[in-house]
C-alpha cells in the first residue's frame, strides 16, 4: 500500500514537471515569433500573390435591442510561402447605383494570434450595425489592403 502511494506521487510530480516544461518550450517559440519584427506590405500586387479571399457572404441577425446586425464572413487563404501574421481588409458598401456610401477597414488577423501558415485558410467575421439607409443590401466589395509577415 505504501509503495503504491509513492508511485502515484512520483508519477504525478513527473507529469506536472513535464507539463510545465512543455508549456515553457511552446511559449518560448511563440515569444520568438512575436519578437520578430513585422514586415508589412500594402502593395496590391504583392497582396494578390500572397492572400486570397473566398466565400464572401452576408447574414442578418438582431441584438438584444432588436437592432439589425449584419455579419460579413469570408475565408482568407495564405497562398504565399511565408506565415501571415497580420491581415487587414477593406469593405466598401454601395448604394443601388453602385456608388460607395461607406468604407470600413478592419484587421482580421493580428500579430497576437497564431500565424496563418502557407496554404492555410481561416474564416473570419466582421459585424456591422447602423449601415447607411441607401445601402443596397448586398455583400460589400471586400479586398485585402495590408499584410504582415
Amino acid at each position: 500500500m505504501f509503495q503504491r502511494s509513492i508511485i502515484i506521487v512520483v508519477a504525478s510530480v513527473v507529469l506536472v514537471v513535464g507539463l510545465i516544461a512543455g508549456w515553457t518550450f511552446i511559449s518560448s517559440g511563440e515569444r520568438e515569433l512575436a519578437a520578430t519584427p513585422l514586415t508589412e506590405t500594402s502593395d496590391t500586387g504583392a497582396i494578390q500573390n500572397s492572400a486570397q479571399l473566398s466565400h464572401l457572404s452576408i447574414a442578418t441577425s438582431e441584438n438584444y435591442f432588436r437592432q439589425k446586425i449584419y455579419v460579413v464572413s469570408a475565408y482568407l487563404k495564405n497562398v504565399s510561402d511565408k506565415p501571415l501574421r497580420l491581415a487587414e481588409v477593406k469593405m466598401v458598401f454601395t448604394d443601388f447605383d453602385g456608388k460607395p456610401i461607406l468604407e470600413y477597414t478592419q484587421k482580421v488577423l493580428n500579430p497576437s494570434q497564431k500565424p496563418l501558415q502557407p496554404g492555410g485558410e481561416f474564416r473570419f467575421e466582421i459585424r456591422q450595425e447602423n449601415l447607411p439607409r441607401g445601402w443596397n443590401y448586398r455583400v460589400p466589395i471586400t479586398e485585402v489592403t495590408r499584410l504582415g509577415y
